[in-house]
C-alpha cells in the first residue's frame, strides 16, 4: 500500500493483519484511514461550523476546473489553500452535473427527478447533499422534489448524485452482500448535523461493503455515492491525469495557514 499523507503509519494488529487507524490534521480538516486489506477507506472529516466547505465547478471565465491541480492554482491566486477535496457527483460527457447543482446559493443545474435510466445515478433512491449555513443533510430526490421551494432560500451548496448508500444508518436494500461489482468508489456522508466526511475506498469494493464500512468504521448515518473508477480524494490523490471531474467538493484555509 502507498503511504498515506501526514506521516500515517500502517499499524500491525494483534492478529498480524495490517490495520490502518492513523489520522492527522490538515489545517482544520482531519484526514484518516480505516479498515484493513481490501476494505481500507480513506477519509477527510469536516465540520461546517469550523471549516470552509464549498463546491467548485467552473472558474469565472467559464472553464471547468476538472482537476485538483487547476483548483489549487486558482485558489492560491485568491489567498486560499486547498486542504481536502473530492469529485462531487456523477456528470455527463460535457462535464455538466446530471442533477441538482447549487453553488454559492445559485442553482446552476436543476433537480433531476427521472427514475428510469441507465447508470448508477438512477439507482433508487438517489439523493442530494444539501449544505446550509447551519447543517448538512442528505435527502432522497423524491423528498427534495416536494420540499425544494421551501428549502431553496437556505441552501448554499447542493450536489445530486446516486445511489444513496445509507439512510438513517440502513444500507440501501439494492446492494447485495458478496457482489462481484467492485470498483474504486467515493462518497460523501453525514455523521451529525454539522459533521460530514469525504471518503474513498483504497481498493475496488462493492456497494454493500463500501456502505457498511462508511457506517461501521466512519460512523456515517447518511451517505451518498459520488462516483466510481475516476474517484479521487485530495490529499491522498493529487494527480492532474485521467478524466476531468464535473465538479468538486473542497475545504480551504487561508494560504498562510
Amino acid at each position: 500500500m502507498q503511504p498515506a499523507p501526514c506521516g500515517f503509519r500502517h499499524l500491525p494488529s494483534l492478529i498480524g493483519m495490517v490495520l490502518t487507524l492513523a489520522c492527522c490534521s490538515l489545517g482544520a480538516a482531519t484526514v484518516s484511514s480505516h479498515g484493513q486489506g481490501e476494505l481500507i477507506v480513506d477519509a477527510c472529516h469536516l465540520n461546517l461550523a469550523r471549516d470552509n466547505v464549498k463546491t467548485y465547478w467552473k472558474a469565472p471565465d467559464g472553464a471547468v476546473f476538472g482537476h485538483f491541480g487547476s483548483l489549487t492554482d486558482w485558489l492560491q491566486e485568491r489567498g486560499e489553500k486547498l486542504v481536502c477535496a473530492s469529485n462531487a457527483g456523477i456528470y455527463g460527457k460535457d462535464l455538466r452535473p446530471l442533477g441538482l447543482y447549487i453553488e454559492a446559493g445559485r442553482v446552476l443545474h436543476k433537480l433531476n427527478t427521472r427514475k428510469e435510466a441507465y447508470g448508477n445515478f438512477y439507482l433508487q433512491p438517489n439523493g442530494v447533499l444539501l449544505l446550509t449555513e447551519y447543517d448538512a443533510r442528505i435527502v432522497t430526490t423524491e423528498t427534495l422534489a416536494v420540499e425544494l421551494d421551501n428549502l431553496l432560500p437556505s441552501i448554499r451548496y447542493a450536489v445530486q448524485s446516486g445511489p444513496i448508500l445509507l439512510l438513517g444508518g440502513e444500507i440501501n436494500s439494492l446492494f447485495a452482500p458478496g457482489s462481484e461489482n467492485r470498483l474504486l468508489r467515493n462518497a460523501v456522508c453525514v455523521t451529525s448535523g454539522v459533521n460530514i466526511v469525504l471518503a474513498k475506498s483504497r481498493s475496488p469494493i462493492n456497494f454493500h461493503d463500501f456502505a457498511k464500512q462508511l457506517r461501521d468504521a466512519l460512523g456515517c448515518r447518511d451517505a451518498l455515492y459520488l462516483d466510481g473508477s475516476i474517484s479521487q480524494l485530495y490529499p491522498f490523490d493529487n494527480s492532474s491525469f485521467g478524466p476531468s471531474f464535473g465538479a468538486m467538493i473542497g475545504a480551504t484555509v487561508p494560504a498562510q495557514h
